[in-house]
């Protein structure tokens, strides 16, 4: 696990070097040659997106997301692992059901294309429903880890 964990930060990490690089050679291209790069913004909205997704994968991994556990101090530790069972099993279904209308998105505008680099749309919005599932799938686990503290008794 710990390696599906290693490559989730290293693929997060990949568009986010592309998008320096790409921002360094435009500013090149522009003040020093004259000549902007034309493709900078349809490169930076396809890669911000993958960026923004690879991202919440990792956070997601390392429980860095934002949460705010002040009622779950307040309950007991088996109280505490049924809520958080709730949430996690709610948030599961929630990020499944926005990557299936996302995946129906991608597959609508598979055809369309961007005006400079004529890249498909698909590519751009298929990276919700990618993200959203690994993020589901960690959702699972982590419900899986709060039934075990709700029904065990013991914390997580």
């Amino acid at each position: 696990m710990e390696s599906i964990a290693r490559l989730a930060h290293r693929l997060a990490a990949i568009p986010l070097l592309i998008l320096l690089v790409v921002f360094n050679v435009a500013v090149v291209m522009r003040y020093f040659l004259g000549r902007p790069l034309q493709s900078t913004e349809e490169i930076s909205g396809l890669l911000m997106i993958w960026i923004i997704m690879l991202g919440a994968i990792a956070a997601e991994q390392d429980d860095q997301h934002l949460h705010i556990p002040l009622l779950l101090e307040m309950c007991s530790a088996k109280v505490a692992a049924a809520i958080n069972l709730a949430m996690s099993l709610l948030s599961a279904a929630f990020l499944l059901y926005v990557s299936y209308v996302g995946l129906l998105l991608a597959m609508n505008v598979h055809f369309k294309v961007t005006g400079i680099l004529r890249i498909s749309y698909f590519w751009i919005d298929i990276a919700v429903p990618v993200g959203f599932v690994v993020i589901a799938i960690y959702m699972a686990q982590h419900a899986i880890r709060s039934a075990r503290a709700a029904f065990s008794g013991h914390a997580q």
